[in-house]
């Protein structure tokens, strides 16, 4: 009988007439309503926290600016600084497209996408663990805690960037892969997703479907499936190439995209600036560590522990999320990618992954199971509260900023130049041209200037442009006829009238 049934009859005396079957199914509805909750909570909480704070973190004013520029100009067409921009994909953009023009809170119109992904990650990992383990139901609430408390989910979740929607169809498509071991048809189903996935920011669902088949043709009974299936699986693969190729092609042949674009440098890490591709090369473990909460190193730790376990031999499935969320942690590592958001498409198998190992601690004896649940709590609560502490030092005081960004919005006119004086990598100094440009509501593009080039070629008036007090001096001594139309605090926004 299994441990689960086990813990009911022992837990639930009046159960014990009822049959193992009808205990598994009580146990599984009150796991699913349990896990229900948290989603529920979880959404409830960071719904609470989007509409908080001005958008300042340059990935969230690049979803915004790009979308914003899309409604102006070309609905279908990524669009940034009144230029066709080809550095991602569109699907984000076109989502945010619909609530940017209704939310009268512009915060939430950008961030409710990354919600709304991040709550159906959660249901998917449910979904997940019932899959790999039907006759332990508890582990579907547990790892769906697991993940809501990971510090770093939590926190990408309240902020509008791509990689939350990533991580949704990259779990839907393991889904999807643990499906097509009894039904080879569901294998179109992942490369609907896949497809989604590339539309989304890059094609990593697709990636971890071909490690998913890589560690299946390891097995035996694994490849006698797959032979089964071979015709879905291969007309599948072909499917999904074909439908991701349509966005480049298309950006290609009718948007003249150059063909350097498809490998953007924020992608490919050999042609990354700024510390990508560089040492050290453990950026993202070590990201993991820090940004996972208490149970970071855990997580690190989480497919070792499975794969390696004396206690029980691992499911192929277990084993197969196992390799992958290795195989891709691998990767990243080669690849000497920068940051830990790359490693967020695979933090739900990490979570599953340890939930499980918590799981079979709370199989053992009433003392083991006793300290396994003080930890679970310590561990969740832990991981709450470092997310709540990284989402409020994240919300920057821009107010006075945002405010010369709505004049000098404000004064743009046709044929007038508006221009950004920022002293690179110095302290105290403006925001980025996305801040200006979506804050500001600009209607005309916007150049950057350094206290140098403002020197040796200044732009001709007519001109506008905002600065800190500390450069002002520079743009009097370029520009003598200048008129300061506002001030707040160090910033100051200006305007040389056509001479």
């Amino acid at each position: 009988m299994d441990v689960d049934l086990v813990m009911a009859v022992d837990v639930l005396p009046v159960a014990s007439a009822k049959t193992p079957s009808q205990n598994l199914y009580r146990q599984r509805r009150r796991a699913v309503g349990v896990a229900g909750l948290i989603v529920f909570a979880f959404a409830g909480w960071l719904a609470l926290e989007i509409p908080k704070g001005i958008l300042a973190q340059t990935d969230e004013l690049l979803t915004a600016e790009r979308t914003r520029e899309m409604l102006m100009t070309e609905p279908w067409v990524v669009h940034y600084n009144f230029e066709r921009s080809f550095e991602k994909p569109p699907l984000q953009y076109w989502l945010t497209s619909l609530t940017l023009p209704r939310f009268e809170n512009r915060a939430v119109a950008v961030r409710i996408w990354p919600l709304v992904y991040a709550s159906l990650t959660a249901i998917v990992l449910g979904w997940l663990a019932f899959l790999v383990h039907p006759t332990r139901p508890w582990l579907i609430a547990i790892s769906v805690a697991m993940l809501v408390s990971c510090p770093l989910f939590s926190t990408e979740a309240s902020r509008g960037m791509l990689d939350i929607g990533l991580t949704f169809f990259t779990t839907l498509a393991i889904v999807f892969s643990e499906l097509a071991r009894k039904r080879p048809s569901w294998w179109l189903a992942v490369a609907v997703v896949c497809w989604l996935g590339s539309l989304q920011k890059f094609p990593l669902p697709f990636l971890v479907w071909v490690l998913i088949v890589l560690v299946r043709l390891t097995s035996r009974d694994e490849r006698t499936r797959l032979r089964g299936g071979m015709v879905w699986l291969i007309g599948s693969m072909l499917l999904a190439v074909a439908a991701m190729s349509i966005w480049p092609l298309l950006q290609l042949l009718k948007y003249e995209m150059p063909v350097w674009s498809l490998y953007h440098q924020e992608v490919v890490v050999w042609l990354g600036p700024e510390g990508l591709g560089r040492r050290p090369y453990f950026a993202v473990p070590l990201g993991l560590i820090l940004a996972g909460g208490l149970g970071g190193l855990f997580l690190l730790l989480a497919p070792f522990m499975n794969l390696f376990s004396k206690r029980e031999k691992s499911l192929p499935a277990v084993r197969e999320i196992a390799l992958v969320s290795l195989a891709v942690i691998a990767l990243t590592i080669v690849s000497n990618f920068r940051g830990v958001r790359y490693i967020l498409p695979i933090l739900p198998s990490l979570c599953f992954l340890l939930a499980l190992v918590f799981y079979r601690f709370l199989e053992q004896g009433s003392v083991v199971r006793r300290r396994t649940i003080i930890a679970l709590v310590v561990l969740i609560s832990a991981g709450l509260v470092q997310a709540k502490l990284q989402i409020v030092l994240r919300q920057k005081d821009v107010a006075n900023e945002k405010v010369i960004a709505e004049k000098l919005g404000a004064l743009q006119q046709p044929g007038t130049k508006t221009v950004l004086i920022k002293a690179i990598h110095t302290g105290g100094d403006l925001m980025w041209d996305s801040f200006y440009l979506f804050h500001g509501n600009f209607r005309f593009p916007v150049t950057k200037y350094t206290v140098d080039e403002i020197r040796s070629d200044p732009p001709k008036p007519p001109v506008i442009g905002a600065c800190v007090a500390r450069d002002f001096s520079v743009v009097r001594e370029v520009y003598p006829t200048v008129q300061v139309q506002l001030t707040r605090a160090q910033f100051i926004c200006w305007q040389v009238d056509t001479e």
